[in-house]
């Protein structure tokens, strides 16, 4: 015998979206959100089973055809790869470790980088101090012929951290004020263009310091993050093109580590440290795509609009990317499915992209938008026209508390409509600020309508953000299963509209 709500919602089912109320249909989003969640599910299967998804690697694309098959089995139609770049080299990693063995033992807790090559077997030797890799001409006039078979501790000492620092917060009521209150956007980032030139530029600053270090017969690098106690942050290099360098072996390493090998240097101690790295680079461009999917749009004149939803797939090799950005990618279709298992039937297309590569430049968005809106440097054409926002989820695991409008405020009243009539979602900041460096920018700079979600930080930027410890434990489910409602609330009233979202006022 079926519950008596399954029986009203198959019932419910049968009626179309201009016959429901405002509650009736938030009410079906809802019993299919919290009652029928599959977020859960989804999420342990993508970080527990398949983990890391570095930019390039096997682990991405076995992510990717998974979660493809997953679109498919919620109901999307149009479920594709698109290929972002032909040059992104994989790279995996065998096994590694690191120890002192002198003047006693201690096991370094320590990941290596990603595009490091292998060590030579398990190799030992001397530490030496690299306080700043830029200061390449002192280096190589105090170094030169001092560094066959070291180990290069490179940097300062970290700081000394605090206990009683927050590593766990949410936004408060002042806070969220203050940014509904915001009269004038932050300044922004630097124009798209110019910003992915300056980082090409800087991702190779220090590879002449590298290739001397390499040449002179280094045997590896250790450095650390200024993070909270125990972390091991700094994630990689960013030679991840097949013409790029490989660096030698490079390891992060958690700060009081770091601080104790330092000081057995100053005081002369001679520590040694001994270590092996094995990893495997390849050229697979199959590896590298953007992950497709659509709800067709149920209005004839309509559909052929379309809301993009999105945020990045990649993820860092230190952890299973639970936070930057598995979460998010899982939120994403967890909003379509409840949205398509709901029975609303959104007028315009609703697509989502999950992008590859946003830890490199944003390549994997950058390469979508090139190939559909075209050049940067060229008007945007008329399919750009046709997408009346984007809508970004790259903020963590933390309750949705709202939307950064990127200095739209032309469609403040739009989402303030959204959010009031739904309060009992508990979103209502809406705020002309402008938040930085992630794929929303892509869409932004081709006066899309594009916004970032207002998220509870947790414990994202002080524990998980590019560490060891991005993994599910720091994901509260309530707040997952919530956003996803959030979203597809959201997703369904912009899709609904007869308008368009207003975009920028061209200056």
């Amino acid at each position: 015998m079926r519950k008596p709500l399954t029986i009203l919602f198959i019932l419910l089912v049968h009626y179309g979206n201009s016959q429901m109320t405002t509650d009736q249909q938030l009410a079906r989003l809802k019993a299919v959100g919290y009652q029928q969640s599959q977020a859960k599910k989804m999420f342990y299967q993508l970080t527990d089973q398949y983990g890391q998804r570095l930019t390039g690697s096997r682990e991405y694309y076995a992510a990717a055809k998974w979660t493809a098959a997953t679109m498919k089995e919620i109901g999307l139609t149009n479920v594709h790869f698109e290929n972002y770049c032909k040059e992104c080299r994989g790279w995996s990693m065998k096994s590694f470790n690191v120890e002192m063995v002198a003047p006693n033992y201690m096991h370094i807790m320590a990941y290596p980088l990603a595009w490091t090559k292998s060590t030579n077997g398990t190799v030992e030797g001397e530490l030496v101090q690299v306080e700043n890799w830029k200061a390449l001409d002192s280096i190589k006039n105090n170094l030169t012929g001092r560094l066959r078979g070291k180990v290069i501790l490179l940097g300062k000492a970290p700081r000394s951290i605090k206990l009683t620092d927050t590593v766990f917060s949410r936004f408060s009521d002042d806070q969220l004020a203050k940014l509904e209150n915001e009269i004038v956007p932050a300044e922004k980032a630097t124009p798209l263009p110019e910003m992915l030139d300056e980082w090409a530029v800087e991702n190779v600053q220090d590879q002449a310091f590298l290739e001397f270090v390499d040449k002179e017969g280094a045997l590896a690098i250790l450095r650390t993050s200024p993070m909270m106690t125990g972390i091991l942050a700094n994630s990689g290099t960013y030679y991840y093109k097949e013409t790029d360098i490989r660096p030698l072996p490079f390891f992060t390493i958690m700060p009081e580590h770091f601080g104790r090998l330092l000081r057995l240097l100053k005081e002369n101690a001679s520590p040694r440290v001994r270590l092996n790295l094995e990893t495997n680079f390849y050229l697979e461009p199959e590896n590298n795509v953007n992950i497709i999917g659509e709800i067709e749009g149920s209005d004839p004149a309509l559909k052929s609009e379309s809301i993009m939803i999105g945020g990045h797939f990649d993820s860092w090799h230190l952890a299973s990317g639970a936070t930057d950005n598995g979460v998010s990618c899982v939120v994403l279709m967890e909003a379509l499915r409840i949205l398509k298992q709901s029975g609303l039937k959104p007028k315009r297309t609703v697509r989502i992209g999950l992008w590859g590569g946003e830890e490199q430049d944003f390549i994997g968005s950058v390469a979508y938008a090139r190939e559909h809106f075209g050049n940067m440097k060229s008007k945007p054409n008329a399919e750009s026209e046709k997408v009346s926002a984007y809508l970004n989820l790259d903020n963590g695991g933390g309750a949705i508390r709202g939307i950064y409008l990127q200095g739209n405020e032309m469609a403040g009243p739009v989402f303030n409509s959204i959010f009031n009539k739904a309060p009992s979602l508990g979103v209502k900041t809406v705020t002309i600020d402008n938040t930085i460096y992630t794929d929303h920018e892509t869409f932004d700079y081709y006066n899309i309508p594009s916004f970032q979600f207002i998220q509870d930080p947790l414990s994202y930027e002080t524990v998980n953000h590019h560490t060891h410890l991005d993994f599910p434990e720091y994901v509260p489910e309530e707040d997952m299963m919530k956003n996803a409602v959030i979203l597809a609330w959201t997703i369904f009233n912009l899709a609904d509209t007869e308008s368009r979202v207003p975009r920028k006022q061209k200056k």
